[in-house]
């Protein structure tokens, strides 16, 4: 186990190899400490970014086919991790009934010219509301941090990663140079304490979006290579959560952030796999999910590049869907080992023979584990 250290906004200090070091910008530290914020400023601040994107479509023409859903007036659409279509009638305590999804087996289509993240993606973190920075072992209710960011550092030199770097950028005049997705690093991660008076007791998508905003770019735009995640703990509410989604990624076209919300599914049935999970099954539902928006956000950053005629990305093309399953001691199932720990992550889709077209690229494939 690799060891974190934390200060009280828990700025990660150290990974071997795979962390960047940084500081959090003064400003944004004086932004988290601020007490007694109205809420009302709050939704001013809402209905200023909602604003501010409301030109968001005109500038991504390929949406069709429902694979977008609209979470907030005013706001970019979101591309959707879906709920468990039973609603998580299975799951139920002391059993391990394992969720099985069905996948898509339709080709993928990329738009020639859209961009993917060809340089390494950096993943920065917002773990937002009640979490535990505790680390001892074994694995706690509250304490995912270190668990999540183990699967990162190890699934990065995967073949689980490698699926992703057959996803390419290409330009319409000169399809035959290819840019191909890149790896992941870590950049910093930041556990911040609810402030239900500047974010709201529930929150919306513009909260969310300032969450990332306000903790890792306050004053200019994000990092162009970031992918920005905000985690929230089980007692924060989101609209849709456990009934619509698991977990979505969208973009912000005015900051350029590519942003993330994965919920904690311990006490959501509908985001669940399992009741009993390999490690712990609360933390292995919500890192399948984070590991899907990981992948999409990678080869879909701008909602426009890689997708089916049918609207899927390639997470979703395999969502809930395991491949062959190991049955634990403790009755939960895995399927894929990453340094030395088990854990049960959703399939990707896996590129196969290719069929070029005009300004598009058809892509046969199925969903894989490596």
């Amino acid at each position: 186990m690799r060891t974190f250290s934390f200060t009280r906004v828990g700025v990660l200090l150290s990974v071997p190899m795979l962390i960047l070091s940084l500081s959090i910008p003064n400003q944004a530290i004086a932004d988290n400490q601020r007490q007694g914020q109205s809420q009302g400023q709050s939704q001013n601040n809402d209905r200023a970014d909602s604003q501010q994107n409301n030109s968001f479509k005109n500038d991504q023409p390929n949406f069709s086919n429902n694979r977008e859903q609209t979470l907030e007036s005013g706001m970019e659409p979101v591309i959707i991790q879906p709920s468990r279509q039973d609603g998580g009638a299975l799951v139920q305590p002391g059993k391990a009934a394992l969720y099985v999804g069905t996948a898509d087996s339709t080709a993928i289509n990329y738009n020639l010219g859209a961009p993917v993240m060809a340089s390494a993606q950096k993943i920065y973190e917002v773990w937002y509301g009640s979490w535990n920075t505790n680390l001892t072992a074994p694995l706690g209710p509250k304490a995912y941090q270190t668990f999540t960011n183990n699967f990162l550092s190890g699934m990065v030199s995967s073949g689980y990663w490698g699926i992703n770097n057959a996803y390419y950028q290409a330009a319409k005049l000169a399809p035959t140079t290819k840019n191909p997705v890149s790896n992941p690093v870590f950049q910093q991660q930041v556990v911040l304490p609810a402030n239900t008076s500047k974010y709201g007791s529930t929150l919306s998508q513009s909260s969310i979006y300032n969450i990332a905003k306000n903790t890792f770019f306050p004053a200019g735009t994000a990092d162009k290579d970031g992918i920005y995640l905000v985690l929230t703990s089980s007692e924060i509410k989101v609209s849709g959560f456990g009934t619509q989604f698991c977990g979505w990624h969208s973009y912000n076209s005015a900051s350029n952030a590519k942003y993330s919300f994965v919920g904690d599914p311990a006490t959501t049935s509908g985001c669940l796999a399992q009741s009993t999970g390999p490690n712990l099954a609360g933390a292995d539902s919500m890192l399948s999910v984070l590991a899907h928006e990981l992948e999409e956000t990678a080869t879909d950053p701008q909602l426009n590049a890689w997708y089916s005629a049918n609207g899927k990305e390639n997470g979703d093309k395999c969502a809930w869907t395991w491949g062959a399953t190991i049955k634990q001691s403790n009755g939960g199932y895995s399927n894929i080992n990453i340094g030395g720990t088990n854990y049960l992550i959703q399939q990707n889709f896996k590129l196969g023979s290719k069929t070029a077209g005009a300004g598009i690229d058809t892509w046969s494939g199925t969903c894989a584990l490596s």
